[in-house]
């Protein structure tokens, strides 16, 4: 079946269009965000700075007029009148006064009229020609709530928001005031200057109460701001004397940038529609996104040729994966689904094979292992082998440790364990003896052996002594955690691994010393093989002694009589060869003594040579002292003690029926002998054994019945019976019967009759 779509070029192609489009899309909305932001922030500082002109403008002529108004009414003629009636008739002061208020009174500082007003004697003097009565002035009210004022030097709202008053008292700084000038400017003159700075948006001048004192829109003068939404946040009482924020309180967005003056509280204001403040951010968006849109196509167009190049490798491997028959075809998500599931199977394979060869690895160096132990590798292969396997030792010394099991019985485990436990015991040598020291460990027939290396500039006497430590580590180890005893056997040490093969048959040649030196021994091939032999030694009278106690069927003898006979062959320093001849010598004779006795060597042990391998295969006296007793000796003797009771029976039996058969002749052991075969003394033991009485006082207490009987039913004479019964004479039987009933014979006969 083949791919439907390329499902994984289409992952491709998005996750490629996607890398390269999202960095443009948020570089272009980085970019644009900044450079709004720059823009804004320069439009912000632009309106402060011309709303900070406006001030400095503005603030000039008030500053300028209040300081030509603090001249004049510092001027002599000024404090000098303010306490005097003026009268038209004072010409003089009239007139210095009048030119002090023209001169005040110019265009430049925007300047509406001006007015001199004296308290204490109520006239009043503006830019009219003549002197007017404070009380016929229609904002005589007005001046009295300034004269009341705490202040000294004011501005004040008046008339609608459309005048504004510069009010000062005087003299100057005086809370109880003689006079005032108060100097009016007209608050239109005031918004020409607003008008002028069209950047700043609705511009507009507010006094400390929130009224509107100048306005871009002449309409709006005089007018309360402090309800106004969007200026709330100015008239915080922490609010900052200069600042710039955004506000969407009213019906579109503004921004809203202000200034507080120190001078006389009046707040700049400028507010200007948030369209207006990014019309030129707007265009740069067009531009920013006319460049990604540009950007991105070509990113796109990119992408897609990327992807087909990328994807190509991906489809070639797709379609040969497709293309092997073994292999399934169906695509179930992706591409890249596709190929991993096949990789974890090509893997699984992998790491399957691995794990098959891996074990005929392991079975090639148990294989080589065993060859060169056995001498079947040539010499110029074994060191080839040995590097092959990774066993690149340089070691000026070998030798071999083979381990044998003493005994399974007594232990937990039984014979068929002893496979499992030598493997046990070769995991145990594995872990115990060092990697750099030994060739792997392995199990060959029923022992585990090790082939050790000495390192090189170790002396053999260091070298024996690390074998020591190893060995009796060994045995520890394998008697606490599988609770069953060893014996290790040693070979001589080596100077190559040509040597091998001796060395492995030296190793097991001394474990077959543990018939003398017993369990648990780490046994040496040089310390224990015997330099010549000692045959004539072989105990050939205790072995005879032997035999006869087993014919016998005496147990108790013949128990110490086989521990006499082995201690008398181990206790000399043989070959374990030799120390067989003597046991095969014994074995040999009571397999005869058995078949003599007319048993089958097969029915009772399995055969000759059955029994001869198991002599072999014994480690210990202790081993074949038990195997002798229980196996060979005890059986027989049972065997031959059943039997002889049969026989015994047997020729009892035929004896008494020859008593009783011919009692009445001549008869005697002699006799009874001769037709039984045997010798009296023999047949006089056995008849004793059998019935409890001699043979000559059976027969005479037979001879004795049959005597009563022939007194009771016959009229026989007592020198017949005597006579017939063998007596020599009638004297002899008379005595006999008397001694045994207590009377004669003729007595017992009438005895019989007077009892009928």
């Amino acid at each position: 079946m083949k791919i439907r779509q390329p499902k994984f070029l289409v992952k491709l192609f998005i996750f490629s269009a996607l890398s390269g489009t999202l960095p443009v899309l948020l570089l272009g909305l980085f970019s644009y965000n900044k450079s709004s932001d720059i823009i804004q922030d320069k439009v912000a500082k632009g309106n402060q700075l011309n709303l900070e002109q406006t001030q400095q403008r503005v603030e000039q002529i008030l500053k300028t007029a209040d300081k030509s108004v603090t001249q004049f009414i510092a001027a002599p003629l000024a404090n000098s009148a303010i306490n005097k009636p003026l009268t038209p008739e004072q010409f003089d002061t009239v007139n210095g006064l009048l030119q002090g208020l023209q001169q005040l009174q110019s265009f430049e500082l925007g300047i509406h009229d001006i007015m001199l007003v004296s308290l204490n004697r109520g006239w009043a003097l503006n830019n009219s020609t003549e002197v007017l009565s404070l009380e016929g002035l229609p904002q005589k009210e007005l001046l009295r709530s300034y004269a009341q004022n705490i202040r000294t030097s004011f501005w004040k709202q008046t008339a609608g928001g459309l005048l504004i008053h510069l009010v000062k008292k005087l003299p100057l700084h005086t809370l109880n005031p003689s006079g005032l000038i108060v100097v009016e400017f007209n608050g239109k003159e005031l918004s020409k200057l607003l008008a002028s700075n069209q950047e700043l948006g609705e511009a507009m001048i507010l006094d400390e109460d929130y009224n509107v004192l100048a306005h871009t829109d002449p309409s709006k003068i005089g007018s309360s701001m402090r309800s106004i939404e969007e200026l709330q946040p100015i008239q915080a009482p922490k609010a900052s004397p200069v600042g710039l924020y955004y506000s969407s309180a009213g019906t579109s967005d503004v921004g809203i940038t202000y200034r507080r003056s120190s001078y006389n509280g009046w707040m700049y204001v400028s507010v200007s529609a948030v369209n207006v403040i990014t019309r030129d951010s707007k265009a740069i968006a067009w531009y920013t996104f006319t460049a990604c849109l540009l950007i991105l196509m070509v990113t796109l167009i990119l992408s897609w040729l990327a992807s087909k190049k990328m994807y190509n490798p991906i489809g070639r491997l797709v379609r040969s994966l497709q293309a092997e028959p073994e292999l399934p075809k169906q695509v179930e998500t992706d591409e890249i689904q596709f190929i991993g599931s096949h990789v974890q199977g090509i893997l699984h394979d992998k790491q399957r094979l691995s794990g098959i060869i891996e074990g005929q690895r392991q079975q090639l160096e148990e294989f080589f292992m065993i060859k060169l132990l056995q001498g079947e590798v040539r010499t110029r292969d074994i060191c080839e082998k040995l590097e092959g396997f990774g066993y690149d030792k340089a070691w000026e010394r070998i030798c071999v440790a083979a381990i044998q099991i003493d005994t399974i019985e007594g232990t937990r485990f039984e014979e068929i364990d002893e496979d499992l436990l030598l493997f046990a015991i070769n995991n145990i040598v594995t872990e115990i003896i060092p990697q750099p020291l030994r060739l792997p460990p392995m199990v060959i027939g029923r022992t585990q052996v090790t082939l050790l290396g000495c390192p090189a500039q170790t002396d053999t006497a260091a070298f024996r002594r690390t074998v020591d430590e190893l060995a009796a580590e060994i045995g520890q180890m394998v008697e606490r955690f599988l609770e069953i005893k060893v014996s290790l056997g040693i070979s001589r040490f080596y100077s190559s691994m040509i040597n091998a093969h001796n060395a492995y048959l030296d190793a097991t040649e001394a474990l077959k010393y543990t018939i003398r030196t017993g369990h648990r021994s780490v046994i040496y091939i040089e310390d224990v093989e015997p330099e010549g032999t000692i045959l004539s030694l072989i105990p050939n009278k205790l072995e005879q002694e032997l035999l006869d106690a087993v014919k016998l069927a005496d147990f108790e003898r013949a128990d110490a009589l086989l521990a006499e006979f082995l201690h008398s062959i181990f206790q000399e320093k043989l070959s374990h060869r030799e120390y067989f001849v003597p046991l095969t010598g014994l074995l040999l004779d009571l397999m005869r003594m058995a078949q003599s006795s007319g048993e089958s060597i097969e029915v009772m042990y399995g055969g000759e040579k059955s029994l001869i391998d198991q002599l072999y295969k014994l480690k210990s006296v202790l081993e074949i002292e038990q195997w002798f007793r229980q196996s060979l000796m005890n059986p027989l003797m049972q065997r031959l003690e059943g039997k002889r009771k049969h026989q015994y029976a047997r020729i009892s039996d035929q004896m008494l029926a020859i008593i009783h058969q011919e009692a009445e002749t001549d008869l005697n052991l002699e006799i009874c002998a001769s037709r039984l075969g045997y010798h009296p003394d023999y047949i006089r033991g056995v008849f004793r054994k059998e019935t409890g009485v001699n043979f000559s006082d059976y027969l005479s207490n037979y001879r004795l019945q049959k005597a009563r009987v022939l007194l009771v039913e016959t009229g026989l004479k007592i020198s017949e019976i005597a006579e017939r019964l063998q007596y020599n004479n009638s004297q002899n039987f008379i005595r006999y019967f008397r001694k045994q009933e207590g009377m004669t014979p003729g007595q017992f006969r009438e005895k019989h009759i007077k009892g009928e």
